[in-house]
């Protein structure tokens, strides 16, 4: 119900039901605002006295995000854990923003990896197997030419 920031002389620094915002703080709404949530339900009180504003999942115009994802795999995938391309990026932007650095442990296709370059993240890749190292080697040199021969070796020691 507070935002940052005093407000000295207007009406979102004054008391509302004989409370003053916190120190360095002020009200997200005026008092007569305050008075027209609490009147229709939209307030609620803490044990300690603090109101909160009550938010309902139905006040907001964006689609929330369901818990049950369908993605298919490829039907001839180039390696055999390959991941959808889309559910990578799905998870890249979620959680990371750009120039993050993203970290696959064990990169096979460097599906991951190559999501990331396209998304503006650094990233860091690692697989045990010559095979996963090669067929992410041959996913960058063919979509992207991102790896020089000098880098490659770097990648296989």
């Amino acid at each position: 119900m507070h935002a940052p920031g005093e407000t000295e002389n207007g009406n979102t620094g004054k008391e509302w039901k004989g409370i003053k915002p916190p120190k360095g703080r002020h009200w997200r709404y005026a008092p007569d605002v305050l008075d027209e949530l609490e009147k229709n339900g939209l307030i609620e009180w803490s044990k300690n006295g603090v109101p909160r504003k009550k938010i309902y999942v139905d006040d907001y115009q964006t689609k929330r995000v369901q818990d049950i994802w369908e993605y298919k795999d490829k039907q001839k995938p180039i390696y055999p854990t390959e991941k959808n391309l889309d559910m990578l990026e799905r998870i890249i932007n979620t959680s990371s923003q750009k120039g993050d650095l993203v970290m696959d442990c064990f990169c096979g296709s460097g599906g991951f990896l190559f999501v990331a370059e396209k998304l503006n993240r650094r990233w860091i890749g690692i697989d045990s197997s010559s095979e996963a190292i090669s067929t992410t080697t041959k996913r960058f040199e063919k979509d992207k030419n991102l790896f020089s021969k000098k880098d490659i070796t770097k990648l296989v020691l």
